[in-house]
Parts: C-alpha cells; structure tokens; sequence
C-alpha cells in the first residue's frame, strides 16, 4: 500500500512513443508505479505509434464497405497490441488483459459496421479505440510493477458534441472526475484513462483533436485538483527551436505558461496548442520529461516563471499570407520566423543587421503579440531561423559590433 506524502493526484501523459511497443510500456509503467508509491497517479494514455493513422484512415471507409476491412484492421491491431502485451504484462495477468483486448476489438469492428450520423462522428467514434487498446495494456503492466492499475471505463472528460476538436465542459469533467477517477485512486490503484477521448452529452464518443492526450492530461489535473502534471515522451523536454531545422538546438530547463502557450501555437511538436490553457487556469506545474531518458530534468512549465529576459526560442511559420513580387511577374511565398520571450530593441536590430550581412530578404520586421517577427522570403525561412538562433538565443552569440 502507498505511504502517502500527498494527497494531490499526479497526471502523468505517456506519448505514442512512449508506449510504441510492449518493452516501452514496461518502462513507462515502471516509471509510474514508482510514482505511485509516493502519491496518487493518474496515467494518461496515447495510442501506440502509428496506430490513430491506421484508424483514421479507416475511418474514411464507408460503413457500408466490404466487412473485409474491418477484419483486416482487427487482425493487424490485434496482432500488435497482443504482441506488446506478451512483452510488457505478467504471464498471470496476461489472459485478462488479452480478453479486453479481444472485447475491444470486437467492438471497434461492431462500430466500423455501424452507419454514423456525420463524417466526424464516424471518425471520432472509431479513432478512441487506439487509447483504450493502450490503457488496457498498461494497467496490466502497471499491476505486474507492483501498484494496481484500473482502466476508468467511462471517460471522465465531458465535452460539447463538435466530434473533432472538441470543447471541455469544465464543470461536468469535475463531476464525471469526482464519480469515475477518485474512487479508483481511493483504491489504492494507478487510474489509467485514455487521453484523447471524451463524451458528448448524450454519451457519444468525441476527441480533443490530434496531440490531444496532453491536453487531457492538463484538464484532469484541473478537475482533480493536481498540482503536476508530467508529459512523458521521446525528447528530453523542450528545445529552443525544432532540431529538424536547427541541430544545435538546446533544452530549456523552464518556460512560462505564455511562452509555452505561444511556442506551442507555433508548432512546437512536444506539446498540443490548448495544452497550457487549463494548466495556467489552476496554476499546474507542467514537466516535460523523457520516458526513455527519466533521469533528465526535463522542461518545468509554472506559475512561479514570469517570461525569461531576452529570446528565450525561435519558431518557423511557413506560408505566411504575405507575398512577395518577382522579377518574372510571379509571387513567392513568404516565411515567418518568431523570437519568444521578451526581446529587445537591441534583438530587433541585431536580428537586422545579421539577415542584411547574411543577404536574407526580408520584408518586415517588428514587435507582435508573439514576440519579436521577422517576415523572410520564404525558401529563406530555415535560413533565418538558424541565424537568428545563433545570435539571439545561444549563449556565445556574436556581439552587435561584430556584425556591424
């Protein structure tokens, strides 16, 4: 039984990633069970790697279709997800979980069957199943680390009937919270829920949009009372610009909500858009962590951060409705890169002064609500986002007179 040291709950959200196959849901299963040894854990789910994919695109077949695909799409998840269970669950435990598997998968083909009374609905109705797959098999490899594990079977958060990218009903998430996630943890268990999904009014299935699982991992927390929350996946947190396009890039040990919620909104791919919006209303501290790598710091999100002094990051908006005329009577497209944090006067001219000596063209350059922008053409934009990185954010950035 737990030794209690606090009575908050403890959301931990597990990426795709994180449990792509049956030796990373060990891993993150240990990882919460030691958690849960300290204070209440609540874990959320993502769906396997690749597995809303394989959903979706099913998804866009016709109810009406040959049965066939149904059968094809189970035996392939069936396949995996049992193959996972084989490597992540106790050979005791293992007939149970594989019933819930089984049931599920009846019940996704059942579903797959089933005409819909939108295209949405259809794809909302059949996309949840990637998470309940995952949170079965991750109460059963949470149990065999020692800590019980209980999936909550009915979804705690409630939501308006838009299917896709759909609204938190914030008063009705605490009440379907209080009823369906605390007796699980008065129990003494991990409560494992399915991010991604919620329920309409009339109890039919919706979603809160691709990467949605963060943003159920900060909505619980608000509706139970959490003071953190941990986003668990394959980075070691939050770098300072995409590592695709700027290999230099660097952790950030900590962000404000502001500035995560504006790099976030830019397409910083560790955390979904909405993410910080219930974590700043209850004042969470969010932790971005690495599953694969738990003994790193991380990235801590808080309350107690104001934003950082200078460009704390860049991003890179592509396509920007902003166009640019050419000699041969045609019109190119422009780019955006974003400085985040409280810039100066003196980035603003640094930045300029780099781009002319780097002969980038740009067309605008000035102060937004999300920071410092500079509006390049756009086969320039990668271009400018590493320079700007380079001078503006890392630490042995060149002096002004050095570019004077």
């Amino acid at each position: 039984m737990r030794g209690q040291v606090s009575e908050n709950p403890l959301v931990i959200k597990f990426g795709g990633t994180s449990v792509g196959t049956g030796a990373a849901i060990g891993r993150a299963a240990r990882i919460a069970a030691e958690a849960a040894r300290e204070r209440p854990v609540v874990v959320v789910v993502s769906a396997m790697s690749g597995v809303t994919n394989l959903l979706l695109g099913h998804a866009a077949v016709g109810a009406t279709a040959d049965g066939s695909a149904a059968e094809h799409l189970r035996a392939s998840l069936a396949e995996r997800h049992l193959r996972a269970m084989g490597e992540a669950v106790a050979p005791e435990r293992q007939p149970e979980v594989e019933g819930r598997v089984l049931r599920l998968l009846d019940e996704l083909v059942e579903t797959a069957g089933r005409p819909a009374e939108s295209v949405k609905a259809r794809r909302a109705g059949i996309a949840v199943f990637g998470e309940r797959l995952s949170a079965e098999i991750f109460a059963g490899a949470v149990a065999g680390a020692g800590v019980p594990g209980g999936v909550v079977g009915a979804d705690p958060i409630a939501t308006d009937r838009r299917f896709d990218e759909a609204e938190v009903d914030v008063a009705e998430t605490e009440r379907r919270c209080s009823r369906y996630v605390a007796p699980v943890l008065e129990d003494g268990a991990v409560a494992v829920v399915p991010g991604f999904v919620g329920r309409a009014p009339d109890g039919s299935p919706t979603t809160l949009g691709r990467g949605g699982s963060d943003l159920s991992a900060t909505v619980l927390g608000r509706a139970l009372g959490s003071s953190e929350v941990w986003i668990m996946s394959d980075v070691n947190g939050v770098l300072d610009a995409d590592p695709r396009l700027v290999p230099d890039a660097t952790l950030m040990p900590r962000l404000s909500y502001h500035e995560a919620h504006t790099f976030a909104g830019l397409g910083a791919k560790i955390l979904h858009h909405k993410t910080m919006e219930p974590a700043a209303e209850a004042r969470l501290d969010v932790l971005v962590r690495n599953t694969f790598a738990p003994e790193t710091p991380g990235t801590r999100i808080s309350a107690d951060f104001a934003d950082g002094d200078g460009v704390r990051c860049v991003a890179l908006r592509r396509k920007v409705p902003m166009e640019i005329p050419c000699a041969n009577g045609r019109r190119s497209e422009t780019a955006m890169v974003v400085c985040i944090g409280s810039p100066s006067e003196a980035d603003l001219k640094l930045g300029l002064r780099l781009l002319r000596k780097a002969k980038i063209r740009f067309l605008h350059a000035g102060f937004a609500s999300a920071g410092l922008v500079f509006v390049v053409n756009g086969e320039q934009g990668e271009d400018a986002l590493r320079l700007l990185h380079g001078s503006l954010v890392t630490a042995d950035s060149p002096g002004v007179e050095e570019v004077a």
